[in-house]
């Protein structure tokens, strides 16, 4: 049932509804956190906007979180929904749990305890090499773990596959235009994407998480090291037949061309099976041009730059220096 309270917008695209998030400050959104920490009997206390977070995102007392999600990405709030009770104690790392939702103004309220620890990414710059290879292997541990998980085939978050892939690849050069990619490797996306094999690569269905990096990530420390505890964000999760969707985002936010980085990550996954180094490579950056959402030129300013980078396959190289 929808509560109409006439405090949340309604009718912005996406543009507006992402400045609206970031811009509003949070005396604005109480009368929907008051209204929400009365109906599910939350502690009274203090609340706090959480930054850079896609969707609105509020702590209280720093043991809720309350995540309001707008009609614009309704799908995110419900796949959120669905995981809570389906991932609870399943994996090596915690999950969120779920005390309740609501639909308000037609925003969709999603309310969790909070999890421990603090983000992978307050912490991740700081730390040394061997210390990130330990989280590298958790990564890897966990994806792997994801993807043993069992699945229904007739999910409403399984896409109808390759149907799917080939729409992502028909709008890919759309998406790269808007995100402003040099005309130069723009002209070269869909030849090297068809010299790469295209998307055959398939096997059994897994849950994929899609997000994995280190503002989706929870850390503790542990005997002087600090060690993974937990994974958040499951809005953008699909079930699918390819894990290239779900090694790419470790790979390039947390391995960053890091060789050693990378092989850990892969050899805590299980490997990738038997192709050759550059027929990996032109696979996952076929993957990361066609990747749903995915703004590649973001992307490679995370990877620090070793040579030119003039065309895929010199990217490719160093993105992915498997």
């Amino acid at each position: 049932m929808n509560i109409s309270l006439n405090c949340l917008p309604q009718g912005l695209d996406n543009a507006a509804c992402s400045d609206f998030i970031a811009r509003t400050p949070l005396p604005a959104w109480l009368p929907v956190l008051s209204y929400v920490q009365q109906q599910f009997q939350l502690p009274q206390g203090q609340w706090e906007k959480i930054a850079q977070a896609s969707n609105a995102l509020f702590c209280l007392n720093d043991d809720v979180i309350i995540k309001l999600v707008p009609p614009n990405w309704r799908r995110q709030g419900e796949k959120e929904i669905l995981f809570a009770p389906m991932l609870e104690g399943k994996l090596s790392l915690r999950t969120p749990s779920l005390i309740g939702s609501a639909e308000i103004d037609n925003w969709l309220c999603v309310i969790s305890p909070r999890l421990e620890g603090v983000l992978l990414a307050d912490v991740w710059p700081t730390m040394e090499l061997e210390q990130k290879r330990l989280i590298m292997q958790q990564t890897g541990q966990v994806m792997r773990e994801l993807r043993a998980l069992p699945v229904d085939e007739n999910s409403a978050i399984k896409p109808a596959w390759p149907a799917y892939l080939d729409d992502l690849l028909a709008s890919c050069l759309a998406r790269h235009r808007r995100n402003k990619m040099p005309a130069g490797l723009l002209a070269q996306v869909l030849p090297y994407i068809e010299r790469s094999g295209g998307f055959g690569q398939a096997g059994a269905l897994r849950l994929i998480h899609m997000d994995i990096h280190p503002g989706n990530l929870m850390a503790k420390p542990e005997d002087g090291r600090w060690r993974l505890d937990g994974l958040l964000d499951f809005g953008d999760s699909i079930i699918g037949n390819t894990d290239r969707f779900e090694l790419l985002t470790p790979m390039i936010f947390m391995a960053q061309g890091n060789r050693l980085l990378l092989k850990t990550l892969i050899e805590a996954y299980g490997g990738l099976g038997a192709l050759s180094v550059p027929e990996l490579q032109r696979q996952l950056t076929a993957y990361m041009l066609i990747r749903p959402d995915c703004d590649v030129m973001f992307c490679l300013q995370q990877v620090p730059a070793s040579a030119a980078r003039d065309t895929w396959e010199q990217i490719a190289a160093q993105v992915f220096p498997i």
